[in-house]
């Protein structure tokens, strides 16, 4: 018997793919792929159609053939909970595993014309496609995905490799040992859970469902895709209250309350013509049966109802997604958190949600430039050998450092930048098991991301490590094209990984400081850390065990757990600073106008006048910036209040993912209007507040206030930010230079550790100053006590009486006191609490 799991990356002449998931048995190949398990003659095809015998082996037809091409919004699959607002770039083949009587898309996954049907795509054009024209994720779609798994796999990791997600719309009818490497490179998926009933399933689709059910229990409790189920209610099929009802109780037992479920409604369609439309009713009694079984987030679709197509809160109440069909209204989400009370939702979300929109827009697919083709990943537990020794000559070494410095400018700039060299001066098929390629500012490292695990070219491998390298070390902020002239710029290419003994003491003999560098990994930990590390921090071996053990999140001894794979590799290193001639075509990022900033400072004015009369502010200034920004200051100077003049501040910085503007100024207003009516500003009084508003963007590093490096500081342009444990310090000043501005900030904050930062300044303001290091505030009264009367007496006589009173009840023998370093008593509620603070306050010498 031959059998075959993974697909073996070969194809045929036709473009048609040879599969995985199959065996032989007698004169037939057994597809086991899907659970039908066809069993196959030379020539035939499956039940799907597009996966055939075909010299003893089976072969996907439709590989790189494809149907309707269209970007729709995300909330069309439908996923609810996965970057909503965003686009998505869909696709289907030909063919489906099932045989649905009700299906809605049959005119292409009933089809038998694969050639007229579908155009020529290959998985590289489909991601250069969804890239350029800004879509957030590839859906595979329309008929299953299941069996065009290769198709998807191969697309699928091109997507990733441009940071675009993928989405299966599934029917979930998948084998165990097909499923993981299939979900493995998904990262959300819409489960049509058809019915639940195993009459429904074998009468109306063909087959079974305890199938589906074992896939929805592993993807969610094996895997970290997200997932939303789906089901389609048929009258008089599926849609009694009794069945609806032990679906919803078995989906919360087992994939839980904060799965997403979709009610869609059924219109008549391929065999099924006799049943009429769903009922609005059906749905919303649907709706309600889900909802009181305790799932959290219930939705109708196919039918305009948004107070059931928008999601709610499931703590406070509150509607966090307003939707109309596809279209997004109300928006009180803050990344994953409700902004109203602050509990977490389950899914993906940006701190914004996308602009896309209802509408659907078919695309051709466009040819992607000439990259080496993704290699398959490395199956093989043991990768040493594979590669051989790593070499290169000066002219080498120039060539890949220039296409890194050149992918490194073009990733932060966001332009074309330069020529791709195509040939790496001999080197861009070399293949290698993986790359790092590192930034610096001086001594202190900028950002350092790699590629790992697959066997692939040195080209491929190079540009997706600088790819990453520049925009996704979340460590640190973005880079910012300012800094490009000052970093440096080292690449590693690793070769050699070896696996070391379980011994802890042959593990420890084994490391060589300066030749090897190291991997553990333990569970669903890893870690790894380049040879340079150990001999630029002086480490020995043990301590550079210690060190990668803390890099993969392990405890520090977890290097002589023989349960732990622990490995060690060689790099060919080379470095120097970016290559200037690719530095000089990089364009400044460009900031928000006069005009603008001046609108969203009278925006900030007119909603604290609101919030100080106790009226409704206006949520959001139309044709005004909005999106994530790396910092906000918002001052608001007060004159004519009970205090005299005083300066407010709300401050918030953060450099990744960012703050989303417009929703952060509204809660910056309502903190300032409640800081103003304590200090006793009333709303009369709005009119003359003096606001200042300073957005921050385009984050650079500039070491720290021990070793400053201030070059690339334009002070007509940046301000500068320092920040430590928490505190942060800024100031600009249009007039002054960087070391004048660096002092100011110094004179807020000035430990020896904090670290500099400049920002591009937009503001309309010639200098200003802030901080969020609390100063005492200047009074002209005594604040009254607080609970006098309650946890306490109201007058003072009264507390000091209460007070000696809770002593006097303490005796305490002298040899039962002690001197302490420090003690903790409790300190609120003092008519509760106090005598126990007296007890063991007498107790200390």
């Amino acid at each position: 018997m031959k059998q075959q799991l993974l697909p073996p990356d070969r194809y045929h002449d036709d473009g048609s793919a040879v599969g995985g998931w199959w065996k032989t048995e007698d004169d037939r190949v057994v597809c086991e792929l899907c659970p039908r398990e066809c069993r196959l003659h030379e020539g035939d095809r499956g039940f799907c159609f597009v996966r055939e015998n075909r010299g003893g082996e089976i072969v996907l037809t439709t590989y790189g053939r494809s149907t309707g091409f269209c970007i729709d919004p995300i909330e069309k699959k439908p996923l609810n909970h996965f970057y909503p607002g965003t686009s998505v770039l869909s696709f289907g083949t030909a063919g489906c595993n099932l045989g649905c009587r009700f299906c809605q898309n049959w005119d292409i996954s009933k089809s038998r014309e694969v050639k007229r049907l579908s155009e020529r795509a290959m998985p590289a054009d489909i991601a250069w496609t969804a890239k350029q024209h800004g879509c957030q994720s590839v859906a595979f779609t329309y008929n299953d995905p299941v069996i065009w798994a290769e198709y998807v796999m191969d697309t699928a990791r091109e997507c990733h490799q441009l940071q675009i997600k993928t989405v299966a719309v599934t029917a979930g009818y998948i084998t165990e040992q097909a499923r993981e490497p299939f979900f493995s490179m998904i990262d959300a998926a819409n489960v049509d859970l058809k019915g639940f009933s195993e009459e429904f399933y074998h009468g109306l689709t063909a087959s079974h469902l305890q199938p589906v059910l074992d896939t929805l229990v592993w993807l969610k409790r094996e895997t970290d895709v997200w997932v939303e189920i789906t089901n389609l209610i048929i009258p008089d099929a599926n849609d009694s209250p009794d069945e609806l009802r032990r679906m919803c109780d078995w989906l919360l037992e087992h994939v839980g309350d904060q799965t997403p479920v979709h009610f869609t409604a059924f219109h008549p369609d391929f065999r099924m013509l006799d049943r009429p439309k769903t009922p609005p009713e059906t749905l919303a009694a649907a709706y309600d049966i889900a909802s009181n079984a305790g799932l959290k987030h219930v939705y109708t679709g196919n039918v305009h109802d948004v107070s059931r197509q928008s999601t709610y809160c499931h703590q406070c109440g509150v509607v966090l997604i307003e939707r109309d069909w596809y279209r997004l209204g109300t928006y009180r989400l803050h990344g994953n958190l409700c902004a109203a009370c602050d509990v977490k939702i389950a899914g993906h979300f940006d701190q914004q949600p996308g602009d896309w929109g209802p509408k659907r827009r078919p695309v051709k697919i466009e040819l992607a430039p000439p990259t080496a083709k993704l290699a398959k990943p490395v199956i093989s537990n043991d990768a040493e050998g594979k590669t051989g020794a790593m070499n290169f000559d000066d002219a080498q070494r120039h060539s890949l450092h220039r296409e890194a410095s050149r992918l490194i400018a073009e990733a932060v700039s966001g332009t074309s930048v330069g020529k791709t060299d195509v040939d790496l001066a001999g080197t861009a098929s070399r293949l290698v098991q993986g790359a790092f390629v590192t930034l610096k500012r001086g001594e202190n490292l900028r950002a350092c991301c790699g590629v790992l695990g697959e066997e692939m070219s040195l080209a491929n491998c190079l540009r997706r490590s600088a790819v990453q390298t520049a925009t996704a070390d979340t460590r640190l902020p973005t880079i910012s094209p300012s800094e490009l002239p000052y970093l440096s710029l080292d690449v590693s290419v690793l070769h050699g990984f070896r696996r070391l003994p379980e011994n802890a003491q042959d593990r420890f003999t084994e490391v060589e400081i300066g030749r090897h560098g190291l991997r553990i990994q333990g569970g669903n930990h890893s870690g790894l850390l380049l040879p340079n590390v150990a001999t630029e921090q002086g480490w020995g071996a043990e301590q550079f065990l210690q060190a990668v053990c803390q890099k993969a999140g392990l405890p520090i001894q977890a290097w002589r757990d023989a349960n732990n794979r622990v490995e060690v590799f060689e790099s060919y290193y080379f470095g120097g600073l970016l290559d200037p001639q690719v530095i000089a075509t990089s364009e400044p990022v460009q900031s928000y106008s006069d005009l603008e900033m001046r609108r969203l400072e009278e925006h900030c004015r007119s909603n604290i006048s609101h919030y100080l009369a106790g009226s409704t502010p206006s949520y959001y200034l139309l044709d005004a910036p909005d999106g994530n920004v790396q910092g906000i200051s918002l001052q608001v100077t007060a004159a004519g209040g009970s205090s005299g003049e005083t300066v407010h501040e709300q401050l918030q910085v953060s450099w990744r993912p960012g703050i989303p503007l417009q929703s952060t100024l509204l809660d910056m207003t309502k903190n300032l209007a409640s800081d103003l009516r304590q200090q006793g500003v009333t709303s009369d009084a709005a009119d003359q507040l003096a606001v200042n508003l300073i957005v921050f963007t385009d984050p650079a590093m500039h070491g720290t206030t021990v070793v400053p490096d201030l070059r690339g500081l334009l002070p007509n342009q940046r301000a500068i930010v320092l920040i430590a444990s928490g505190r942060v310090a800024w100031s600009w000043d249009r007039q002054s230079d960087a070391d004048s501005l660096f002092q100011r900030a110094r004179q807020r904050l000035s430990r020896a550790d904090a670290q500099i930062y400049s920002v591009t300044a937009n503001t309309v303001n010639e200098r200003s100053d802030g901080s969020n290091i609390p100063r005492p505030r200047q009074q002209t009264k005594v604040r009254p006590a607080a609970v006098a009367g309650r946890f306490y007496p109201q007058s003072a006589s009264e507390l000091k009486s209460l007070v000696r009173g809770m002593i006097r009840k303490t005796t305490t023998a002298a040899d039962r006191k002690r001197h302490w370093a420090a003690a903790m008593v409790p300190h609120a509620g003092l008519v509760y609490s106090g005598q126990v603070a007296a007890d063991v306050l007498c107790r200390l010498n």
